[in-house]
């Protein structure tokens, strides 16, 4: 690169930092009202503090869990023994900024490889600024490390592997690839298509390959046999409730999928349902999305419907696929060659949360290495469009379409950021003046509200509660209640009815109501009382105020 050209690079690197830092500057509670934080952010915020302050691995006090991704969470540690309390995540979400802005310098060198400077720049530029990117770089997860580890795995497999596959190489690689899959269990997927890759190329060196995979291994088998010593299974407890949970809430997120209202057996239309919703995110991906945005607002303009609205998205996405496809022509092969295995990654990423996992809750954190790969395959279709341009048209288009894309990607990232409508931490203001002190609170979405509320709050939907999801798995969390001693169940009323039946009786229990969303500030949502029919026989029941 030129002296010019490098200057280019940084300033764009140091622009996008500062970008990311901006929806840093916020009070943390703002910071979960209008985004960026998710919910789930403060499931491993709260683990790690309970760490830090010697309480073991545990969200509420009392359940030790593993249901976070242990990177993730060890990396937090330390940040709460040097800051504490708000200044460890201001900390983690500056770290995952520096993270995800080395991943995008990852990319450009994985472009520059092969493409001209021109077609680097539009992926650093596109990974720099779009909506998809930037809304999970700063969600306080794992996201943007383990972006960045698997990121860094395959430069180090493309640029130095593939040169000197010996002993010592295959050392780094493996522990670069075991701490990946520490970083995000799903990664495992990454490295087994990595070493299939390896090994299609050349099976006689199955040996090295062998140490690879041994040394990966090696790094994960801990973390997984103390799991099961600990918590009874190998792998984060999040990931089964993540699936029960998207199967449990597709009779009320998705009617026509024909999912039986007890949660249960799994029926085909869901699956379908699932992949289209993963295809159609594809249309949020870097490259497109600003074409797409403007499709979904051209439609709305004539209300048109919702399937009206899939059809012309995947039409969309038929066509981008196919002008990329004849754009490419013979390079399609060579980029095959290079980055074959990746589509083979991100095919079974989809696939996995799609029909096993269940993750359309959280499809686009989930899919963003899928997201990587399309900056990539749509850098090496602009490379192969302007090497077709004569040379002065060649420079003018590839300062259009950068210039292009810098002038909506920033705004769009900006609406999407600071438009969030949480509102969880109202309910701890309710729980802070209407609730005893030694009150003990079961809520399904608790992330935020049990890491500010000085109550001890449960989580109920089994991300980081083993005993609350062998319960919902029993169809038994009510007995689950009564044995935790809770006092009060709050969250989204359908939700509450859909795994409590608070107007049923057959057991003993009462669910008095006691807040409804106007009191709580959360729209939808419900609080009820727990007691039972021998201690309210006892002690008269005294209806609470709203504040």
């Amino acid at each position: 690169m030129t002296q010019r050209q490098r200057a280019f690079v940084l300033a764009t690197l140091c622009a996008g930092l500062a970008f990311r830092l901006v929806f840093v500057m916020s009070d943390v509670r703002g910071l979960v009202d209008r985004g960026p934080l998710y919910d789930d952010s403060f499931y491993a915020f709260g683990v790690a503090r309970h760490i830090a302050a010697g309480h073991g691995s545990t969200f509420d006090g009392e359940h030790v869990t593993n249901g976070f991704q242990p990177l993730w969470v060890g990396t937090l540690v330390p940040l709460y023994w040097l800051a504490g309390g708000d200044g460890a995540i201001y900390l983690a979400l500056v770290l995952s900024s520096v993270f995800n802005v080395l991943t995008g310098w990852l990319l450009f060198r994985l472009l520059r490889r092969h493409l001209s400077f021109a077609a680097a720049f539009l992926g650093l530029a596109l990974w720099g600024f779009a909506p998809a990117v930037l809304r999970q770089a700063v969600n306080g997860l794992e996201t943007a490390l383990a972006m960045f580890l698997v990121a860094l795995c395959l430069d180090y497999y493309l640029t130095r592997f593939r040169r000197h596959p010996a002993a010592p190489q295959a050392l780094v690689l493996g522990a670069l690839l075991g701490l990946a899959v520490l970083a995000r269990v799903d990664a495992i997927l990454f490295a087994l298509t990595l070493i299939w890759d390896g090994l299609r190329r050349d099976r006689r060196r199955w040996r090295t390959w062998a140490m690879v995979a041994g040394v990966t291994t090696g790094m994960v088998l801990p973390w997984c046999v103390t799991s099961r010593v600990v918590v009874g299974r190998a792998t984060p407890e999040s990931g089964e409730a993540t699936r029960f949970l998207s199967s449990a809430y597709a009779a009320h997120d998705f009617p026509t999928t024909g999912q039986d209202a007890s949660g249960g057996g799994v029926r085909m239309p869901l699956w379908a349902h699932n992949l289209g919703q993963s295809i159609l995110l594809l249309g949020t991906s870097p490259p497109l999305h600003v074409f797409t945005r403007a499709l979904e607002r051209s439609l709305d303009g004539v209300s048109a419907s919702a399937r009206a609205r899939t059809v012309a998205v995947l039409l969309l996405l038929a066509t981008a696929a196919i002008v990329t496809w004849r754009l490419l022509g013979v390079r399609a092969r060579a980029l095959h060659d290079d980055l074959g295995f990746m589509f083979l990654y991100c095919a079974l990423l989809i696939i996995a949360y799609s029909t096993i996992v269940f993750g359309h809750i959280f499809f686009s954190r989930y899919y963003y290495p899928v997201f990587y790969l399309s900056i990539a395959v749509a850098c090496h279709a602009a490379d192969a469009l302007l090497m077709r341009l004569p040379p002065g048209w060649s420079r003018r288009f590839a300062l259009a379409l950068a210039g292009f894309y810098l002038l909506f990607l920033p705004y769009m990232s900006w609406n999407r950021l600071r438009n969030g409508d949480y509102r969880f931490v109202h309910v701890v203001r309710w729980i802070e003046s209407q609730t005893p002190p030694d009150a003990r609170l079961g809520i399904f979405n608790s992330g935020a509200i049990g890491y500010f509320s000085d109550r001890r709050v449960f989580n109920l939907d089994g991300k980081v509660n083993p005993e609350a999801l062998a319960a919902l798995q029993r169809g038994d969390l009510r007995t689950y209640l009564a044995e935790a001693r809770i006092d009060y169940v709050v969250d989204h009323r359908w939700i509450l009815e859909h795994f409590l039946h608070p107007d049923a009786a057959a057991d003993g229990m009462i669910f008095t109501p006691v807040a409804d969303e106007d009191a709580l500030g959360v729209p939808g949502w419900r609080a009820y009382r727990v007691g039972s029919r021998q201690a309210s026989a006892i002690t008269p029941t005294v209806p609470e105020s709203h504040p």
